[in-house]
């Protein structure tokens, strides 16, 4: 598995991720705020976004999808509970399930309600260990509950 993170530089202090098959290049987008240079750091390494994981449904993590599905026609995933928030949702994420990007990537959905009551973490099951934790922890201390969330 491949983890690239791309820094956003933006007030809110987002990371974007592309998840990358190393064998089929196939590669998943998480939290896809700067569209611009995930599609970029997708086009300089050859790989093909064919999905896009929301963590939550806060616009910090949502304000790219657009753009990123109009250039891939990439799938959308995130939290069942999270589909009159998210729109255009293609597949909704329930404790469990697993996702594949490629041949040899699995990430488990964790349900982990708090900063949102519809958020969803990533758990890697490939060969490299990874956690894709969204909002629900930060670099100061742990994800807040403003804005819809609950302890």
């Amino acid at each position: 598995m491949i983890v690239e993170q791309i820094w956003t530089a933006n007030a809110y202090r987002n990371f974007n991720y592309l998840v990358v098959c190393p064998e089929t290049g196939e590669a998943m987008a998480v939290d896809p705020l700067d569209s611009k240079k995930c599609l970029a750091a997708a086009k300089d390494n050859g790989w093909t976004i064919t999905q896009i994981l929301n963590t939550h449904e806060h616009g910090d993590h949502t304000g790219g999808n657009t753009a990123v599905i109009a250039a891939t026609k990439a799938q959308l995933l995130a939290h069942e509970n999270a589909k009159g928030a998210i729109p255009g949702i293609d597949r909704g994420l329930a404790a469990g399930d697993v996702i594949k990007v490629g041949k040899t990537v699995e990430l488990e959905a964790l349900d982990t309600p708090g900063h949102t009551m519809s958020h969803v973490c990533l758990l890697s099951h490939a060969d490299r260990p990874a956690l894709f934790c969204g909002d629900t922890l930060f670099n100061a201390g742990a994800g807040n509950c403003h804005n819809g969330g609950h302890p």
